[in-house]
């Protein structure tokens, strides 16, 4: 089987699965500007409805960050790994995030005083933060049409196919995806329910395409699983 996948010239790349966004690795060299905190596994960064003011810079491990519904329940918004941003440096009308550290991590915070003095010594990183924002919305644009656009089974056929394309590594005939996204972490990516993934993957392990185990997914037929997708959207 030949691998025919393109490498991207996007300036912003659309992440399979959210976490880094457009990574910034210069601001290492001002964090001693900032206030550095460590945090370990499982802890909380940030609480719903907690003010920071401050912008966050992951230096190392990686944060979850939930939005909490108003019958308090919480879902997956996106995860930050090293050199991510997480800008809670303003007020607004939605302050119900609570942000988690999955592994143990260290983060650095920026107040807005702080970020004019790095501003000042670098301009080029208003710039860089300006590109990772950019970032942002244009993933949750696209996720946002795709919420419109297809049903949830096309967009978990969907998410398989791009993970596929951008992580899946070419083994014996057969794409390997390390992932450790669970079918709960599907389901709060593309908007799905938890039974509809648990039904799309048993599906497509009974035809052959496809299987989740814990840790990878494998993709037995690419090819099928592209036919299935164009199938499910023009029926």
């Amino acid at each position: 089987m030949e691998d025919t996948r393109e490498d991207s010239q996007n300036c912003f790349p659309r992440p399979v699965v959210p976490d880094q966004f457009y990574p910034i690795e210069k601001m290492q060299e001002y964090v001693h500007l900032g206030v550095v905190k460590d945090y370990a596994k499982g802890s909380a960064v940030v609480l719903p409805r907690e003010s920071t003011l401050r912008m966050i810079y992951v230096l190392s491990g990686r944060l979850r960050v939930n939005m909490v519904t108003d019958d308090g329940r919480e879902k997956l918004l996106y995860t930050a790994g090293p050199y991510s941003l997480l800008g809670r440096l303003f007020s607004t009308k939605v302050n119900d995030f609570h942000i988690i550290a999955l592994a143990d991590s260290t983060v650095c915070f920026f107040t807005k005083q702080q970020l004019k003095e790095v501003f000042r010594r670098d301009e080029e990183l208003i710039f860089e933060i300006l590109k990772n924002y950019t970032s942002k919305v244009a993933y949750f644009m696209q996720k946002t049409k795709d919420l419109e656009s297809y049903t949830p089974t096309i967009r978990i056929l969907r998410l398989l196919d791009d993970l596929c394309h951008k992580q899946g590594e070419l083994v014996e005939d057969i794409y390997e995806i390390s992932t450790v996204l669970s079918q709960n972490n599907i389901a709060e990516i593309t908007g799905a329910h938890y039974v509809t993934v648990s039904k799309v993957l048993g599906c497509l392990r009974k035809q052959g395409i496809a299987r989740k185990t814990k840790n990878k997914i494998y993709i037995y037929d690419w090819e099928g699983l592209k036919k299935l997708i164009a199938e499910s959207i023009y029926e």
